[in-house]
């Protein structure tokens, strides 16, 4: 999957979206740079279950960590487990499938389908209209995120995040 690098501008003309692979709306659009408060349940840690593999996990995050783990057996731990951060933290301990670079994408796009399965949760990403969706941060990730710290400032961000989340977005919409 070829997905493009977004910029650090906070405003995206109809060129650079249709460019980024985004819908065009004809001018400038909005942007959704963090995942609080309204825009919370795009979080990997909002809590909403998440059925993936015949597992129930408490959130994206959980589950997707829970990937890094050889079985079924493994995997376990991370549906019992309540607090995504922990979640996170363990799943940093894994040792990491030889693939994982290259598979956790799409992993993270199949574990985004299964959340927004959710009527209210694909009503509320349908809401967001044609605003551009970046995982704004301040830990350095510039892979799933854009960071914003002055180390990053001169750094390329993928935005996979919000990259998956428009893709997905634009199949709600075009489906209603």
């Amino acid at each position: 999957m070829s997905v493009p690098k977004m910029g650090r501008n906070k405003q995206y003309n109809s060129d650079e979206k249709k460019k980024a692979g985004y819908a065009a709306n004809g001018g400038v659009t909005m942007e959704i740079n963090e995942f609080r408060g309204e825009y919370a349940f795009l979080s990997n840690f909002y809590k909403t279950p998440v059925e993936f593999g015949g597992l129930v996990y408490p959130c994206v995050e959980n589950a997707f960590q829970a990937q890094k783990c050889p079985d079924g057996e493994e995997k376990i731990k991370y549906t019992q487990q309540n607090n995504p951060v922990r979640a996170k933290m363990m799943g940093k301990k894994e040792k990491l499938p030889t693939d994982w670079e290259t598979r956790s994408v799409e992993v993270m796009e199949r574990l985004l389908r299964a959340k927004f399965r959710d009527p209210v949760l694909a009503e509320k990403l349908a809401n967001t209209g044609d605003a551009v969706i970046v995982e704004g941060n301040r830990w350095h990730d510039n892979k799933w995120g854009r960071c914003s710290c002055d180390r990053c400032l001169a750094k390329e961000s993928r935005n996979l995040m919000g990259v998956l989340l428009m893709k997905i977005r634009d199949e709600i919409t075009s489906q209603k």
